[in-house]
């Protein structure tokens, strides 16, 4: 072990692990706790006077005052913090808000005030804990992180909006940024070829223990960016230069290149390590000795692990960093094996609905932590310190165990209506809303029945099925699809986001046949389906759902 770091982890991490298996061993009372003291701190703020904060004395009062939310429930007090009134949700202020894709054409701003920071922090010390635990490596060299910039605008109030990857990046105690790999301001960097060349030139002259980001399609994007670009990536570190093919901005280059010197050594090491690759530098080669990859491993994102081997050394732990969003830390992985953690009950107060058979919740009366059984899947709603109340986070959970007698949980999917490969959440509203406007020359004229998230290869697309009432031209077809991408990547920034890094492909058009769709309903209602119920999905990812439509013609990028 090398550094302070180690040291530090060492010293704090049994008694870390056992605090928090203690309050788990009682959840029931550890969740009682944890709400109390969220109404009791808020009870003054906007919300808490609206919903009488002041009269509710446990969770039984809380149920019955404060109705299942969304986040337009809470919109009209996050519109008037970003506009710079204080108290709204919660007594302080927010000294940032997470700006997200939402369920709309809009994009939703989580509050992040300094009482949800720590909150969160002390989840992260207790994953650190247990990832050191386990894998003590993961501090003698450098830490490859990938985070998003932590101010992307302002809100009317002045307060930032951004990434709250970027703002903990930032903000970091000086033990952990001694083994960042890579200075803040790389992540600002505009052009995501530059900034990918700019990452990867700096790790590439280090030795990197651990490579931290939430989303697996980024592991595998830096690692092909990586044998991408392996002959300039050589040349800079011998010479100790950032490349100037790479258009970054002048005063982000200039910082830079105050950390680089030439290195003809790891140059002659890099150039080994290509051979060994058969001439492509391969993180395996490069970070031999790499103790451990952090990533999400639910959901949807098997197709990206099962690549891992193809660049980084077989059998190299990977640890899940937890149900995670802006919205809330939801869980605490506390192994490497598998995707499931320990519901953070100690830090935000959960309920649980059963989710049926179709991706639907039961029941109006919600269960809570010590309710749950294994095995069973659930939607999952939250309350946060951050300010969100009994938030519908339209997530499907599942129970897999327990720790002590919280249960440890899986994320399985969106709920309906909503798909997500990357990170992007697409939603139905989106994509109808996208479709209309791409459309609105052909209104009436068509119709459109779905869009089918697919992995034809290696990375995740969506194809969408329009039934035209008239032929679509060679050169109509391609205007359509150029016009539903661009409307598309309007209505949600992180679908773009996702885009322009290439971790989802271009999307296709697919014209079906006239009168596919009115006979794909007949045979549903001979199924016994009810006719004046009649619904379909607008997304998904059953691509089996596809096939039940003959298709004309398909319009992809190579016809635009």
């Amino acid at each position: 072990m090398k550094g302070i770091l180690p040291k530090i982890l060492g010293a704090v991490t049994a008694g870390t692990l056992k605090d928090f298996a203690e309050r788990c061993a009682t959840p029931r009372v550890t969740q009682e706790a944890v709400l109390r003291k969220i109404i009791r701190q808020n009870a003054t703020s906007a919300f808490g006077l609206d919903h009488g904060f002041a009269s509710i004395r446990g969770i039984e009062d809380f149920q019955k005052q404060i109705p299942i939310l969304s986040y337009g429930d809470h919109a009209p007090y996050i519109e008037r913090s970003l506009n710079g009134e204080g108290g709204q949700l919660t007594v302080q202020k927010p000294i940032l808000f997470a700006s997200t894709s939402g369920t709309t054409g809009a994009p939703k701003y989580i509050p992040i005030t300094p009482i949800s920071k720590s909150s969160k922090s002390k989840l992260m010390r207790v994953w650190m804990a247990s990832l050191f635990n386990a894998n003590p490596g993961i501090f003698d060299g450098k830490v490859l992180t990938v985070v998003s910039p932590e101010v992307e605008t302002h809100s009317p109030g002045g307060i930032p909006c951004g990434a709250e990857s970027g703002h903990g990046y930032k903000s970091m105690g000086r033990a952990i940024k001694s083994h960042y790999s890579t200075p803040y301001e790389a992540f600002e960097i505009h052009s995501y070829d530059a900034k990918y060349y700019a990452l990867l030139r700096i790790a590439c002259g280090q030795t990197v223990s651990m490579l931290y980001t939430c989303n697996p399609s980024t592991v595998l994007l830096v690692a092909q960016k990586m044998g991408e670009h392996t002959e300039a990536i050589i040349r800079d570190v011998r010479d100790g230069t950032l490349s100037t093919v790479f258009g970054i901005q002048p005063e982000i280059r200039a910082v830079l290149e105050a950390v680089l010197q030439p290195d003809p050594q790891r140059a002659k090491e890099l150039e080994s390590a290509a051979y060994r690759g058969g001439g492509v530098l391969l993180p395996r080669n490069v970070w031999p000795d790499m103790a451990c990859i952090t990533c999400w491993k639910g959901g949807t994102v098997g197709m990206y692990l099962d690549r891992f081997d193809d660049y980084f050394m077989p059998g190299l732990p990977v640890r899940d960093v937890g149900y995670y969003a802006s919205e809330v830390r939801g869980s605490v992985v506390i192994s490497d094996e598998g995707s499931a953690g320990v519901l953070s009950i100690t830090e935000n107060f959960m309920e649980f609905s059963p989710a049926d058979g179709n991706g639907a919740p039961q029941g109006d009366q919600l269960l809570l932590a010590d309710q749950l059984e294994a095995g069973q899947q659930y939607f999952i709603y939250v309350t946060t310190k951050g300010g969100l109340y009994r938030y519908d986070m339209n997530d499907i959970i599942e129970v897999t165990g327990f720790h002590g007698s919280t249960p440890i949980i899986r994320f399985v999917q969106k709920g309906k209506g909503m798909v997500s490969f990357t990170g992007e959440k697409l939603s139905e509203s989106q994509v109808i809303t996208a479709v209309d406007k791409a459309l609105v020359d052909r209104k009436g004229a068509y119709e459109f029945i779905t869009a089918v998230g697919e992995v034809p290869g290696d990375k995740p697309r969506y194809a969408f099925l329009v039934e035209c009432d008239q032929p679509v031209s060679e050169e109509q077809g391609p205007a359509m699809l150029g016009a539903i991408e661009n409307a598309l990547k309007a209505q949600n920034p992180e679908y773009a986001s996702k885009r322009d890094s290439l971790r989802i492909e271009s999307p296709v058009l697919r014209i079906i046949k006239t009168g596919e769709f009115g006979a794909y309903r007949r045979r549903e209602v001979d199924k016994g389906r009810k006719d004046g119920q009649f619904k379909t999905l607008r997304l998904t990812t059953d691509t089996a759902f596809a096939d039940e439509f003959e298709v004309a013609e398909e319009f992809s990028k190579t016809t635009v």
